[in-house]
């Protein structure tokens, strides 16, 4: 008698049956095993939930068991439903069979029959049929993906929890699958809808950050829906929704957005604009390794933004005690005094280090007197013309990104053309390369181009953003009128914000104060002034 062991097989465990049984392919291979009478079943194998694309077979424990069983010849023959239920993959599920069949174990399929390896042309077969298993799940990947793509962008709501802020309720509508359902919508709600706001006016007009911000709502007692206090990763993913102005975001490699929704919207574009605006800058300071963009630590006024005209070294807090007498003196108190200092000078003045140490007091207001001088020639008009002016040389510059990285996408296509051209030429014999070898740098080139086309689809739609959205220079133009005023009633917090969002560095030097403006500021200006 044979020994005959069956696998069966579904991708998803919604196939799966409720007694957790895979009935039709098992009444299948039963069927086919009573017209063998020299066949009996020892044993069954059950793959439930396990995709044969997604997973290698070194991934499925069933494919392990299965190779241990031929090697200790605890089977003669393999029987499957179709032998995509075997697996999917062209460069790993032929290569199972040969080891199979090499250990002397039949592999039979109940629709397909016997897979065989004697000949070149039973090889060259197999590999065939597992190309061919490979490229209907890709191809399944493919229209579920787009599917799910087109009914997003129709702003259909695909499941999952709301995002804070919103509820979900039903429809009068019937769903266009299940007509006894009715379709789901989105929609704000009014308690979360209200915090949303408080964490946008925090971020934008109290200037905190996202540390900041979640000290503050959690210490008044506000709570997320588990009843749990606010994590900084929770405000971030907020300040960065753009569902809150009714563009809701899906998922996919290009990053989609709903069609625009009034219904959704929470807070107005001009705010979220603002919110993006302080997002980009911090962002850009990260990179540039300034991980102060809105310094806050500190007793000075200009911590994290003050540099030593000598190295370019950020200059560090410092202090020292002072003993001074009362006025009736007999009596001392301690009086402490703020310096910035050089890191990189301990004190010797070596090299081009004519000085190492700088009040703060007398130096936080020598800067002070500098910036309300250049903010006096301000002129609100100018400043918008030159800092349009500055966005389209930006805009040049993105223009010229877009160019290269089409042109690298077209290369990477010209390659991937080639190589199934190639392909062609090994199922025949005629390559110098095996098909193996093949499919792995097709596969290669084929992830290269997803992410050269992910990129260059991300600075497209930046570039877009750029051209319809010129609120960063508004924003700046309006937070300099009456900047004076605004800066002489803000709290020491709200002091350093506003110096953040006009200058970039200030570089201190021996009898020498040097404003480094902000680009738009600066173009303005037409440079720094010393």
């Amino acid at each position: 008698m044979k020994r005959v062991w069956c696998l069966f097989r579904v991708s998803k465990k919604q196939q799966v049956s409720t007694d957790d049984d895979i009935p039709m392919q098992k009444n299948a291979c039963h069927e086919f095993v009573k017209n063998k009478p020299d066949w009996i079943i020892t044993n069954e194998l059950y793959e439930k939930g396990v995709s044969g694309w997604k997973k290698t077979v070194d991934e499925r424990d069933e494919m392990a068991a299965l190779k241990e069983g031929a090697l200790n010849k605890e089977f003669d023959v393999l029987l499957v439903f179709m032998f995509d239920r075997l697996g999917r993959r062209e460069d790993e599920t032929p290569v199972m069979v040969n080891f199979l069949v090499q250990n002397a174990i039949e592999v039979w399929s109940v629709k397909e029959g016997q897979r065989k390896i004697e000949s070149h042309i039973d090889k060259l077969l197999n590999y065939i049929s597992f190309w061919q298993s490979d490229g209907e799940s890709q191809k399944t990947s493919i229209r579920v993906k787009e599917a799910k793509k087109q009914l997003s962008e129709q702003g259909y709501f695909q499941g999952g929890p709301a995002p804070i802020g919103y509820k979900i309720v039903e429809t009068a509508e019937r769903h266009w699958k299940n007509r006894e359902r009715r379709v789901k919508e989105l929609v704000p709600d009014e308690n979360e809808a209200q915090l949303i706001k408080l964490i946008y006016k925090l971020y934008v007009e109290n200037h905190m950050g996202y540390r900041k911000i979640a000290d503050y709502l959690n210490e008044n007692g506000y709570r997320n829906r588990e009843g749990k206090v606010f994590m900084v990763s929770t405000i971030q993913r907020i300040l960065s929704n753009s569902i809150y102005v009714g563009l809701k975001k899906y998922k996919n490699a290009k990053g989609g957005i709903q069609p625009f929704n009034e219904k959704l919207r929470i807070i107005p574009d001009e705010l979220f604009s603002q919110a993006e605006q302080i997002r980009n800058n911090r962002s850009s300071s990260i990179k540039e390794q300034d991980k102060f963009d809105i310094p806050r630590a500190g007793k000075l006024l200009f911590s994290g933004l003050a540099y030593c005209k000598y190295c370019s070294s950020k200059l560090t807090s410092n202090y020292l005690y002072r003993k001074s007498k009362c006025n009736n003196k007999e009596r001392y108190y301690k009086n402490t005094i703020y310096r910035y200092k050089c890191p990189l000078n301990k004190g010797n003045l070596y090299g081009n280090h004519q000085q190492n140490i700088w009040g703060g007091k007398k130096f936080d207001t020598l800067i002070m007197n500098k910036i309300k001088f250049i903010l006096s020639q301000f002129e609100l008009k100018s400043f918008l013309d030159a800092g349009q002016n500055t966005k389209i040389d930006l805009l040049k510059i993105k223009e010229r990104n877009i160019s290269n990285l089409e042109k690298e996408y077209v290369a990477l296509i010209k390659q991937h053309e080639k190589l199934n051209l190639e392909i062609g030429k090994a199922l025949i014999g005629e390559s110098s390369f095996t098909a193996e070898q093949l499919s792995g740098a097709i596969n290669a080139i084929e992830k290269q181009m997803e992410e050269k086309l992910s990129q260059l689809n991300m600075v497209k739609e930046g570039l877009e953003k750029e051209r319809e959205n010129f609120s960063d220079v508004n924003y700046l133009a309006n937070e300099l009128v009456n900047w004076e005023r605004k800066f002489n009633e803000a709290d020491e917090d709200l002091k350093k914000a506003m110096l953040s969002r006009i200058i970039n560095k200030v570089y201190l030097g021996k009898n020498v104060i040097e404003i480094e403006l902000n680009i738009l500021l600066s173009d303005y200006f037409e440079g720094n002034f010393n």
